[in-house]
């Protein structure tokens, strides 16, 4: 295999010299007429950017046919000259990022010295695209509200895409696309990676993109074609803002602050304050030329201030007042623009964002056990275009990225990253209190180069391409080296035995030292075929290899002897068709399939390495295969470890796991499956899409896709209790390989089927307003979760009986409506509004039973059957009163059969527009979730039960936190001055 890639790169590279297609780029392509319909060949088309004054010239073919690729994206002047014709102008053409704009060209007998000028906007469909996504333009990107500024909020205006928008977290925005993780997405930036190798994109990008910086940015959510990789999900293609031949610029400052912004639903019903939050901003770039027409340069800065609120709602604690978490950030972009001559253009641009967060609150913990985070993210790259002749093109890329973060409580930050020496933590019934017990630092550098070949030859628009990365993460992780006791209760009180803790977990006996490198390589070939006028026809291949080695000496081995998977055959073929309308040339029907594939996200697997069979860092549990009964039976616990309280032994634990050594690992065991291969997906679309007026189109599209080789866990040490008690023994089955660890195993059990109908109306660019409808209709199910890498519940021995383990996914959402528009109203002398309204069916969740383990396979997780369910169906202890938000629900029984409640929220934006000596002021206000709804997160579907029968868990199937990002009606003032 290796010498047939070596080969099938050699091929490529022989092909043609250095290049890469549509990755942050445009094309133009047409055809050339006489008057009376004749093809007329070797027209010089020449095209212009009518603000940096860049320009390239191709010559049409024997049919008439010229073809422009790798086109910064900007508005164009296009040329057509030929001996004995007017000459042909066609200005104020808006090339967009990742499509293919078609301009056909008429030139009338006469003088070349005479003109014939058109005005005109480009079309707003690609024909020759089977593509499912669309593009966000930069006025969206400035007219519509945003409550953190963060670009990748704007993704979830497309259909097929959910947002989740942290306010809890800063720049850690994710989208889920088409059902999938949202790890699984390639975030573009001018073409180079920037994502994240280690967790993948489930927190956004790699380095956050300066919103002020971004000038437009296309989203792919299917049917990308074989020049896109590295992913199951969407393709989102962001370009930064270019200098032009005028100084333009910009400088801004945006104000959010509890004066405000209202109190939020459960601080209301609970009698708190309103926290003191405040959020500022200020940015300020500018743009302009070196040399006219050469060579430009364009700079943002940006800072960030924000004191965020944290709702903790710990009935147990009413005392406590949670402390703000401070966010202190400083993003900083340079790109520099430089054509040479007509042939040879580069450019370099430099991302870099320090983003230090104080005072964490993360979970329900209390302010003892808050965490701090110091980030800083980069990213880089240069990219070299050579124009080989009028049907041949180059572009040569090299990218970096990196992430240097650290982050635990900020008590292991001042002791020397010592989290040893802490005190431990205690994980109390309801909340957690004392000490985080998070403790980590880690670097990640990822160096890229790719290279695409263009060549048009004869109708055949073919790219050939490949592309190699190589990726390093050094990691520390000192987690719960303080060791961690579990309580059933709220507190601890050493005259009760009801209190004492019931469980014990601690790493033992080092931290963890990760040093990975993995190579991901890349070859593709894609031909767009132009049958006839109205017909083309998208035929791509593509092969991914990853290797995934273990720089340690002692890398993680099997009981076979093997050593970690590889996966050689990842081809992926891609198929589309698009039909333009005889005629109209406006409407366009396509399908397209394909196959596509992921990347082993390396948070998923390093487990193997860090606490393998053999480790020098893993934890443990005391008791190991089950908690202490003593306490839940109103007596002392028995484990020597619990016998004393929340007090560490640590003399104990280092007699059993002697500093500095390489021991068995004793608690849970992380093995991987030799023959475990990178997961994918084949999807199946089909639609079509109508330009309604020059700025209008609408599209309806039937998406399928089916994920298969998704990585689970299996147990290779399952056991049996004696009895339903989660307290009687675990009997484990494969102790003498084992011991009576766990020993999970990761292997390709997993699938999911997402369908969904995706309709979007889309009117953009227009002078007075724009607006954007989206609706989507979906179902997505399947035998996991597909959020990481999940567990089957239902695993009885050696049998996984992931048929019970079949339901919806984790992002089933089957209703999405966006509805999204600017509006500059008349007669106002500059008065604009803005609006984004969001509606959103509710997250599944399970109605299950953690107090019984009904069929003893060892694990808490029992869902209950289908039916009504509330917190009031049985009786509840006396002591935990009526639930303040009671949310009764009809489950369909199994895995997510229950779902919670829904989302719906409108942001509004209204501003007024000054001009002045060629500058713009722009004062404007913003609200957010106008309607103040309370959107709550899923309740707790965990129904626990004592020995009488009476519900235990207070929070059972009561309505008690906000979801993730939702704010209560939050106003933020803004001044922005354009000059």
């Amino acid at each position: 295999m290796h010498k047939r890639l070596v080969v099938l790169s050699l091929v490529l590279l022989l092909a043609a010299p250095f290049a890469l297609a549509q990755q942050g780029t445009s094309s133009i392509r047409g055809r050339v007429l006489a008057g009376d319909g004749s093809v007329l060949p070797g027209v010089t088309v020449t095209i212009k950017n009518q603000e940096s004054g860049t320009v390239r010239t191709t010559q049409s073919d024997k049919d008439g046919v010229y073809v422009i690729n790798a086109v910064i994206p900007g508005t164009y002047e296009l040329v057509a000259e030929l001996s004995g014709f007017k000459t042909f102008k066609r200005r104020s053409m808006r090339l967009e990022v990742g499509k293919t704009t078609t301009i056909d060209v008429k030139l009338d007998m006469g003088a070349t010295a005479e003109e014939i000028t058109v005005t005109a906007a480009a079309p707003v469909v690609d024909v020759t695209s089977k593509e499912v996504g669309g593009n966000i333009t930069a006025k969206e990107l400035t007219e519509l509200p945003s409550v953190n500024r963060n670009f990748i909020g704007f993704i979830g205006l497309l259909p097929g895409v959910v947002p989740s928008i942290s306010t809890e977290s800063f720049g850690s925005d994710s989208v889920s696309v088409n059902g999938q993780d949202p790890r699984n997405n390639n975030y573009m930036f001018d073409g180079g990676n920037n994502n994240d190798d280690v967790i993948g994109q489930r927190a956004g990008t790699q380095a956050r993109t300066p919103l002020d910086a971004v000038q437009e940015f296309q989203v792919i959510t299917g049917q990308y074609d074989a020049e896109f990789g590295r992913t199951t999900g969407a393709v989102i293609n962001a370009v930064t803002k270019q200098g032009t031949n005028e100084f333009k610029g910009l400088i801004s400052g945006y104000l959010q602050q509890a004066s405000l912004t209202e109190k939020d639903f459960l601080r209301k019903q609970a009698g708190q304050d309103k926290p003191d939050t405040k959020s500022v901003q200020y940015a300020g770039n500018i743009g302009g030329p070196i040399i006219q027409d050469k060579l430009h340069f364009f700079a943002n800065v940006e800072r960030v201030e924000n004191d965020r609120p944290n709702a903790i709602t710990i009935a147990a604690r009413p005392e406590i007042v949670e402390p703000v978490t401070q966010d202190r950030v400083w993003n900083s972009l340079a790109r520099l623009d430089h054509q040479i001559n007509p042939s040879h253009t580069w450019f370099a641009r430099w991302l870099r964002e320090s983003s230090p967060q104080l005072n964490q609150i993360i979970g329900n913990v209390t302010p003892a056990a808050s965490r701090e985070e110091n980030d800083i993210d980069q990213t880089a790259v240069a990219q070299y275009d050579a124009v080989l002749g009028p049907t041949k093109l180059n572009t040569a890329r090299v990218v970096w990225t990196q992430e240097n973060v650290a982050f635990g409580n900020p008590n292991f930050n001042a002791n020397g990253r010592n989290q040893a020496a802490l005190q431990p933590t205690l994980a109390f019934l309801t909340y957690t209190d004392q000490q985080s017990d998070v403790a980590q630092a880690r670097v990640d550098d990822a160096y890229q180069f790719n290279d695409t070949f263009n060549w048009y030859a004869r109708k055949h628009d073919m790219k050939f391409g490949v592309e190699y990365e190589r990726a390093k993460e050094h990691a520390i992780t000192q987690d719960n080296m303080n060791g961690t006791f579990t309580f059933l209760k709220d507190s601890f009180n050493a005259a009760d035995p009801s209190t004492y803790p019931v469980r014990f977990s601690i790493r033992v006996p080092d931290q963890s030292d990760l040093r990975l490198k993995a190579t991901y390589i890349s070859a593709f070939m894609q031909d767009k075929w132009a049958i006839n006028d109205n017909a083309t026809v998208n035929l791509g291949l593509r092969y991914d290899l990853e290797r995934l080695p273990f720089t340690e000496a002692d890398s993680p081995t099997f009981a076979n002897g093997q050593k970690y998977p590889q996966d050689n055959n990842n081809f992926s073929p891609r198929l589309g068709v698009t039909y333009q309308l005889p005629g109209a040339k406006t409407t366009v029907f396509r399908a397209g399939v394909g196959r596509f594939y992921d990347k082993t996200h390396l948070e998923l697997i390093q487990g193997v390495e860090t606490a393998g069979m053999f480790s020098r860092s893993f934890t443990v549990q005391f008791p190991t295969n089950a908690r202490d009964s003593g306490p839940q039976n109103g007596k002392l616990p028995t484990d020597p470890f619990l016998v004393n309280g929340p007090v560490v032994n640590h003399a104990a634990i280092a007699a059993l796991f002697p500093p500095g050594s390489k021991v068995k690992n004793t608690g849970t065991i992380n093995l991987d499956d030799p023959d475990r291969t990178v997961p994918y997906t084949d999807m199946i679309s089909f639609g079509g899409q109508r330009q309604l007026t020059s700025n209008m189109s609408v599209n309806l599209d039937f998406v399928h896709g089916a994920s298969k080789g998704i990585l689970m866990n299996r147990e290779l040490n399952p056991g049996t209790r004696a009895t339903t008690s989660p307290t009687s023994t675990l009997t484990r089955t494969n102790t003498a390989v084992y011991g009576t660890s766990s020993a999970i195993q990761r292997f390709n059990g997993g699938h999911t089927t997402y369908n969904a109908l995706e309709f979007q109306l889309d009117h953009h660019l227009g002078a007075a307003y724009q607006y954007r409808v989206s609706y989507t209709y979906s179902r997505s199910r399947g035998n996991t979760s597909g959020n990481g890498v999940q567990t089957s519940p239902f695993q009885l021995l050696t049998d996984i009986n992931l048929g019970e383990n079949e339901g919806p996914t984790d992002f089933d959402k089957p209703h999405n409506l966006v509805l999204s528009g600017s509006w500059r109203v008349p007669r106002t002398h500059g008065l604009v509004l803005g609006l984004v309204t969001r509606y959103l069916s509710g997250d599944p969740f399970t109605i299950q039973d953690q107090n019984f383990d009904l069929n003893r396979n060892g694990v808490l997780l029992d869902p209950l059957p289908a039916g009504q369910h509330s917190p009031t169906e049985l009786p509840r202890v006396s002591t935990i009163g009526a639930p303040a938000n009671p949310y009764p629900v009809t489950s369909r029984g199994g895995r997510n059969g229950a779902r919670g409640p829904d989302f719906f929220q409108t942001d509004m934006r209204l501003g007024y527009e000054i001009p002045a000596h060629g500058s713009t002021l722009q004062v404007f206000g913003e609200i957010f979730n106008l309607a103040n709804r309370a959107n709550f997160a899923n309740p707790n579907g965990d129904r626990r039960l004592n020995a009488a029968g009476q519900i235990t868990n207070a929070n059972y199937l009561n309505l008690n936190a906000l979801r993730a990002g939702a704010v209560p009606r939050t106003a933020q003032l803004a001044v922005k001055l354009t000059f």
